[in-house]
């Protein structure tokens, strides 16, 4: 699939990236665990048992043993708490990495300004926000959303504008959660943010504390900021600017850096906006790559004597000869009429398809000639 990248100094180019905008491959916890989806929790926790016995670095040394690892322990964390299982099994992988995107946004936020609904905010994140923890930095999600712009807005270029809806930092708190900035120690990891766990044979492994999300602090309830109740993020609708480059195809998606959400914590930046196009067509003209076609009708005696008509490009009408004997679906060409590609001084050409019309009704004078000429044309056959 192909996308074209607007960069901070306005310059477009194009590339080809994955189908999928995310950077990460969509995982399926119950394979990765190796349990079906109606597995217990027993069963789900003997699987995670074994599997992080076999590939915990400190006893496997293959190169790939900790990516695994730390695989297993995210679908275990997903899996184990059937609140997010749930949510799981409702929204799949887009849930897992961040919540859907798009103009729909994360379900249960309720409306602009804050959060609402039965789905707990963090648990949109909380997989996402434990594979960049230890980093101190991270990316949030994507998202996509859709535009339909016309033919020509799409040969020539414009601007257009479009309203977002993405996770911003809460703005009253700073991104703090706490409207008077305190904070308390997590009194279940110590403020460590971790938990360790043993496994069997006297291992231990590290995993994110559930009480405080991996953050070490939690924030008093009457302390909470009431515009993100706690969150130190909102959902919010903002109008965003999209230049569009001349020449681009139906289907093509626009990768705008930093304008998709925020990852949890605020502690990183925002993932991208991808703007999928959808060119309508034309009632004239049908593009062909970088080339215009278009059907011209011409008179039967310009067809056979030559002349010059008029035939609409996509910069307006121009004069085109037509050469004696032109026959039905011939083609002219006209060179550099058609889209300009990006970036570069090329462009395209447009052909132009001769339609031959008849006339249905003749004058009396005009079938005269029409036999004048048959006969002479068949006097000079039999001569």
């Amino acid at each position: 699939m192909t996308y074209c990248r607007i960069c901070s100094n306005d310059r477009i180019s194009f590339s080809i990236e994955p189908k999928e905008p995310s950077r990460q491959r969509k995982k399926d916890y119950y394979e990765l665990l190796g349990v079906d989806k109606k597995a217990s929790q027993a069963e789900i926790k003997k699987a995670y048992y074994s599997l992080a016995k076999k590939y915990h670095p400190d006893t496997n040394k293959d190169p790939t043993s900790k990516e695994k690892f730390v695989q297993i322990q995210e679908a275990y964390d997903m899996l184990s708490d059937e609140e997010k299982r749930a949510q799981y099994d409702q929204f799949g992988a887009s849930f897992a990495e961040g919540g859907p995107t798009g103009a729909g946004g994360f379900p249960g936020f309720g409306g602009f300004g804050g959060f609402s609904g039965s789905t707990d905010f963090f648990d949109l994140f909380e997989g996402f926000n434990r594979r960049s923890r230890g980093t101190g930095f991270s990316t949030g999600s994507d998202i996509e959303v859709g535009l339909n712009i016309s033919f020509m807005d799409a040969i020539k270029g414009t601007t257009k504008t479009i309203t977002v809806e993405s996770v911003a930092t809460c703005k009253p708190c700073k991104g703090t959660g706490s409207k008077g900035g305190k904070k308390d120690t997590c009194k279940t990891c110590n403020g460590t943010g971790v938990q360790f766990i043993q496994i069997n044979s006297g291992f231990h492994m590290q995993t994110a504390c559930p009480e405080c999300n991996g953050k070490g602090t939690k924030i008093p309830v009457a302390n909470q900021c009431p515009t993100c109740g706690g969150h130190g993020q909102i959902k919010e609708r903002r109008p965003v600017s999209i230049p569009i480059p001349s020449g681009v195809e139906d289907g093509i998606a626009l990768r705008m850096p930093k304008q998709g959400n925020m990852p949890l914590g605020n502690e990183g930046v925002p993932g991208d906006l991808y703007v999928r196009l959808h060119v309508a067509p034309h009632e004239i003209f049908k593009r062909q790559g970088l080339n215009i076609h278009v059907d011209t009708m011409i008179p039967f005696y310009t067809a056979i004597l030559g002349g010059y008509i008029r035939v609409p490009t996509i910069d307006g009408n121009v004069e085109l000869k037509v050469p004696p004997g032109a026959q039905p679906e011939q083609q002219a060409l006209m060179k550099k009429r058609g889209i300009q590609q990006a970036n570069s001084n090329y462009r395209g050409d447009q052909i132009v398809t001769f339609k031959v019309t008849i006339p249905k009704t003749l004058t009396t004078k005009q079938r005269e000639l029409i036999d004048q000429f048959v006969s002479i044309s068949e006097g000079t056959k039999s001569k």
